[in-house]
């Protein structure tokens, strides 16, 4: 089992070849560009939360929207039920190309924390905090991506609806700036998003404070929960 799930991971990587510039753009200088365009332009005080909050936006759109949109056009050619057919789980294969997706997205994380250090001179206070909250993050959002991969049958829809709910989950939470800055009857609707831990727990870990270890905590608990929904989804696929 160990070996065929190998060769699952093995065989996504090959298939992230097909789009390998793009890869390179949106992990090198597609950061560049946004930094030196909205960095030197955020006040100085949250200057953080730009960096957490692009973090996060990576996170989001690469994983969700990636891992979203791969499963669905492997569903669509034929490819999802071949190798179900060849004796892999469903659950095993889904993981696999979550995995893959999520293994793409690292390669940027540490672009952005070298670039937020050189450019805007913003130190990483704790490197422990910062890869859990990552990982956390890319486990979420992958669980995210399989759960609305699977859950619409309409290749199309899966591609318009991730796109629109990976930026939305980005720009419609507290990513950029404090959670405080939102009125109190709307700032409860927040916790709704997983978008909302994931970069909490990343600018705390920026500024060494332990309660990103709560933030995580929260948006872990987020993940199990579509892992759970996701299960059952597979069942009865």
């Amino acid at each position: 089992m160990l070996r065929e799930f190998i060769h699952l991971i093995i065989m996504q990587f090959k298939m992230i070849k097909a789009y390998l510039p793009a890869v390179i753009f949106y992990s090198i200088f597609f950061p560049l560009a946004f930094m030196f365009s909205f960095g030197l332009i955020t006040f100085s005080k949250y200057l953080v939360y730009f960096i957490s909050g692009t973090i996060t936006f990576y996170i989001s759109i690469g994983v969700f929207v990636s891992t979203t949109q791969t499963l669905s056009s492997e569903r669509r050619e034929g490819r999802f039920s071949l190798i179900v057919a060849s004796g892999i789980s469903r659950e095993l294969y889904a993981i696999s190309i979550a995995i893959a997706q999520g293994i793409s997205t690292l390669i940027m994380i540490p672009v952005i924390v070298i670039l937020g250090d050189y450019i805007l001179h913003i130190v990483l206070k704790s490197v422990i905090y910062l890869l859990l909250s990552v990982i956390i993050g890319i486990f979420t959002f992958s669980m995210l991506g399989i759960t609305l991969g699977l859950g619409i049958k309409n290749y199309y829809a899966v591609v318009q609806y991730s796109q629109i709910l990976g930026f939305a989950l980005t720009f419609f939470a507290p990513v950029y700036y404090p959670i405080t800055f939102i009125p109190a009857p709307f700032r409860y609707l927040t916790y709704l998003e997983p978008t909302t831990y994931m970069s909490e727990a990343i600018y705390n870990s920026f500024v060494g404070n332990p309660v990103s270890l709560l933030w995580n905590l929260g948006c872990l608990i987020y993940g199990i929960a579509l892992m759970i929904i996701n299960t059952r989804i597979l069942k009865s696929t």
